[in-house]
């Protein structure tokens, strides 16, 4: 199975099974909290995550290196992300500047966050789109297309952690796609939990 293919269904499967896992019906509770490790924290949090990785331009077919961020916030239950990403021949020599703002799909537990987005993207790049023999290195492309990634981060404290991110970036005129290694930062501190005790050592 080719990458491409293998991108492709691990997108669709993803998807489905976070869809299947939203459809919670309790009610919404925007102060919800749990405790973990003698600590407070918010059940509804806001998170950012960057990162850098390799890629693929499948105009251009070379390996390309891309660095990103995107920033995770929620409306009641509903989970949303601003974010972007540049890619090029290296970290920095980019040549393609990408932005989506995308609907997310999420799953956190003590020890994971799992999400998947998907949604609108612009792009901005400047590139020989041509053959070997007729580069055209003058025109400047402005193309709306779609974007989805899948993210799965390792926590080793309850709001910070370290994981992976798959993307694909389409429009008409290119589809970038590639890996990311990336550092997940949250904002569900809320304090320590009261009455907490820490046990001592023995």
């Amino acid at each position: 199975m080719s990458l491409r293919k293998l991108i492709i269904f691990t997108f669709c499967i993803f998807f489905v099974s976070f869809i299947i896992a939203q459809t919670d019906t309790s009610k919404y509770n925007p102060k919800k909290e749990i405790a973990y490790d003698g600590k407070r924290y918010r059940v509804y949090n806001n998170w950012l995550s960057v990162g850098a990785g390799a890629g693929y331009n499948t105009r251009w077919p070379k390996d390309e290196k891309n660095l990103g961020a995107d920033f995770t916030f929620h409306v009641k239950e509903h989970y949303l992300r601003l974010g972007g990403f540049l890619s090029g021949a290296d970290y920095t020599a980019a040549n393609n500047y990408s932005f989506h703002f995308c609907y997310v799909f999420r799953k956190e537990g003590e020890k994971y966050n799992l999400s998947a987005a998907i949604g609108p993207s612009t792009s901005y790049f400047r590139r020989p789109l041509s053959d070997s023999s007729s580069y055209n290195l003058a025109t400047v492309y402005n193309k709306v297309g779609g974007f989805a990634a899948i993210e799965a981060v390792y926590k080793f404290k309850y709001d910070v952690g370290i994981g992976g991110q798959i993307f694909c970036d389409y429009n008409q005129v290119q589809m970038v796609y590639g890996v990311r290694l990336i550092v997940y930062f949250s904002g569900a501190y809320r304090g320590i939990k009261y009455g907490y005790v820490k046990p001592k050592k023995k």
